[in-house]
């Protein structure tokens, strides 16, 4: 009997404290001159995997860029949930809310 565990590979979802770790590690190197490879054979990553941990990080911070307020974890970038570009991220994608009692 096979004991699954409700889904493809669950058991190599990671929390999200870890993937920020490892982009926050992935950046710092990014940042200081090394590619995404270099990050990654540092880190133990593949390189697809710190580039998608690099730019998760970067798409959780871009509403606090522009002053809005954190929003929900975004989608990793180069996955089914977000195939290309950007992801949507609802805190500095939706317009901004119509204030009470202004006249149109």
């Amino acid at each position: 009997m096979i004991n699954r565990r409700g889904g493809p590979y669950p058991h190599r979802r990671l929390s999200a404290a870890i993937k920020t770790s490892q982009g926050i590690a992935v950046l710092d190197l990014v940042s200081a001159g090394a590619t995404f490879r270099q990050a990654a054979a540092a880190t133990g990553l593949s390189p697809t995997t710190a580039w998608r941990r690099a730019w998760w990080i970067r798409d959780f911070n871009l509403p606090r860029h522009f002053g809005r307020a954190p929003g929900p974890v975004p989608p990793q970038r180069g996955t089914a949930a977000c195939p290309r570009g950007r992801p949507y991220l609802p805190t500095l994608d939706d317009p901004a809310p119509a204030r009470k009692g202004t006249a149109r």
